[in-house]
């Protein structure tokens, strides 16, 4: 089973957490949530890509999203995010996501590009692309 991690690149306020494991539990996804937010470069994030994985296959029923969204939203420290996108290629996470996002402001595309440009963030695609895969593995198994 592959993990869930993410990675901070705080000098350009951007995030990456990639969400990959063949079976997300409500208690890994907030394991990794707060985590993430716990982080101490967490409120220098202006832009967050989370990237489901291929082999997602989420550990919990759709009926549990609007509770999760909940969880989600709650906010230990500051947060400064401006956008966040989901990027997802698979039918099953796409829905996941589609439902997911209804409950925030956030958005969901299926294609790096497309994240790219719905984060619009002040670098350019080459720069952006070269952090994705930079954030491939985490530096730490705690996240950044």
């Amino acid at each position: 089973m592959c993990a869930n991690f993410y990675r901070m690149f705080p000098e350009h306020q951007f995030a990456v957490v990639r969400l990959q494991s063949e079976n997300l539990t409500e208690q890994e996804a907030l394991r990794l949530n707060n985590e993430y937010k716990a982080d101490k470069d967490y409120s220098n994030i202006h832009y967050l890509l989370i990237i489901v994985g291929e082999k997602f296959n989420p550990g919990f029923r759709a009926s549990e999203l609007e509770k999760l969204s909940r969880i989600y939203r709650i906010e230990p420290q500051t947060n400064n995010h401006e956008m966040v996108v989901w990027l997802v290629s698979e039918p099953l996470a796409t829905a996941m996501a589609h439902i997911f996002v209804s409950y925030t402001n956030e958005k969901y595309c299926s294609t790096l590009f497309r994240a790219f440009e719905l984060l619009d963030m002040p670098i350019d695609y080459p720069q952006f692309s070269s952090l994705i895969n930079h954030s491939d593995k985490p530096l730490t198994t705690g996240g950044s």
